[in-house]
């Protein structure tokens, strides 16, 4: 400090008041001061950061961040907080579908050669604009909700051990009794009870529950049966939505062993305005349906002809049936007189005989959720050998139980 200004500092300082022995003091000092070599400047420290914390803004930063990460710098493990481990999950050996034991019914048929299907699609489900898989599978997934391969849709019992029956007008999915029935889709219940035959009064379909689905198809009413349940849990006039439990698979009218039959009705709620089901449910994951038209030279179907359908490039069992009946309903659009189902995508041959065992085949694909349709023309005229008609009495069910006939009680004069 220079003296000109410790001299004019002082004389504030007196002028205040200050005792002079307290200045004569403080003006040694400053003398001093004023006389050493100046000291150096302090550094600067750096503030520290403020910290953020995470909300909506710094959020949004990270992002930005993340998009660029492959600039960012880790942190040393050590500057990292760390947490307790958490305890493992804990593991076991569990019993796979396919290696637990299955329960089949009796006369139920073989098991399946693909083991387990996959869950089913969402529905309702339209991949290409004329399906209408408006149609959830009746039986839950954990049962089996895939139809008998040997009593299809439009066709007798194929199993030769079996012998013919009745032409299907519905598919059939056995279980064990008391297995959940689900209503396929949503809408009104119109019948539920006993189902006798208005031929003869007969209870073939047994405990019986029909629904009338709130939508159409081209303008047309949609029904569908639910056929041989063991209880019902809805009554008529019950208005029911999709997948609502309304029966369990039960063994009542003529049948052979538990399972539940489904037909969907078109147009009206009447045997004969039966359709094939495989149409209307949804498909499983990754599987879809062949539909075809095996025609003779003026268009029109040749029934009962054997189809074959033989994967090429897909690890799948080969499907075999006949072409419609001739009293069997087509759907509306596809015109069909054979659906195969239940196909994983791929690429297949579809094979059918005609007359003189000349062979007809077709490669076509199968994609996932949709129908595949082919139509096979061939060159000679199709004459079908007369046949007696069917009966309209329905027997959805193979393989009836056989009635004892009791022994004739004898007459007097009779012959022994």
């Amino acid at each position: 400090m220079s003296l000109k200004r410790f001299i004019n500092k002082a004389a504030k300082l007196h002028l205040t008041g200050l005792p002079s022995r307290h200045l004569a003091v403080l003006s040694s000092c400053l003398l001093l001061a004023a006389c050493s070599s100046p000291a150096p400047s302090p550094t600067l420290v750096p503030l520290a950061n403020t910290p953020v914390l995470a909300g909506p803004e710094s959020v949004a930063e990270q992002a930005v961040v993340s998009e660029v990460a492959e600039t960012a710098v880790s942190l040393p493990v050590a500057d990292m907080q760390t947490f307790a481990p958490q305890p493992p999950t804990p593991e076991g050996i569990g019993v796979h579908p396919q290696d637990a034991e299955q329960l089949w019914v009796p006369n139920a048929g073989p098991e399946l050669p693909d083991g387990d299907r996959p869950p089913p699609m969402k529905a309702p489900l339209s991949l290409h604009p004329d399906d209408h898989y408006w149609l959830i599978r009746p039986i839950p997934s954990g049962s089996r909700n895939y139809d008998l391969e040997w009593y299809p849709f439009g066709n007798d019992v194929l199993r030769p051990d079996v012998g013919a029956y009745r032409i299907h007008h519905g598919l059939d999915f056995p279980n064990d009794t008391g297995t959940p029935v689900l209503a396929a889709g949503s809408g009104t219940v119109v019948h539920a009870g006993v189902l006798p035959s208005p031929r003869n009064g007969v209870n073939y379909y047994g405990n019986t529950v029909v629904i009338q689905h709130d939508w159409q198809w081209q303008g047309e009413d949609v029904f569908t049966l639910y056929a041989h349940t063991l209880e019902l849990f809805v009554q008529e006039g019950d208005v029911v939505e999709t997948g609502q439990l309304i029966a369990g698979v039960g063994s009542s009218g003529e049948v052979s062993g538990p399972h539940m039959h489904l037909e969907v009705r078109i147009g009206s709620n009447v045997y004969g305005a039966a359709r094939n089901p495989a149409l209307w449910l949804a498909p499983f994951e990754g599987m879809g349906t062949i539909a075809g038209r095996f025609v003779d030279k003026n268009g029109r179907f040749i029934t009962s002809a054997p189809v074959t359908v033989r994967p090429i490039d897909v690890d799948t069992a080969v499907r075999r049936q006949l072409t419609y009946y001739p009293t069997i309903a087509s759907d509306d659009v596809w015109r069909e007189n054979f659906v195969v189902a239940d196909l994983p995508a791929g690429t297949y041959e579809v094979q059918l005989i005609g007359i003189d065992n000349i062979r007809y085949e077709r490669e076509i694909d199968v994609y996932p959720g949709q129908t595949s349709f082919v139509v096979v023309s061939t060159n000679f005229e199709f004459n079908p050998t007369a046949t007696p008609p069917a009966s309209p009495t329905p027997e959805p069910t193979p393989i009836p139980e056989p009635t004892n006939v009791p022994e004739p009680t004898p007459t007097v004069g009779s012959a022994p």
